[in-house]
């Protein structure tokens, strides 16, 4: 019965989760945004709200492009 749970459970996980395209080998990363980020995402034209989940990429330490994404469980 535990071992069923389990089961149960890893799957509703995976299934919570959305493709969000975009992959660590193609540069890109997952992160909820922060107070500090604002600022660096108004200036890429990306308007978000704290909390949220963007898919992005970086130039040094900036972000050079990113995109608002459903969660940040994305099957990469």
């Amino acid at each position: 019965m535990i071992i069923i749970s389990l089961f149960a459970c890893a799957e509703k996980e995976e299934n919570d989760c959305d493709e969000c395209g975009g992959s660590l080998l193609e540069g890109y990363f997952y992160k909820t945004v922060e107070a500090d980020d604002l600022a660096n995402l108004a200036g890429i034209n990306i308007i978000t709200d704290l909390g949220a989940c963007i898919r992005f990429k970086l130039d040094g330490e900036e972000f050079s492009e990113a995109d608002v994404v459903p969660d940040c469980c994305c099957d990469l």
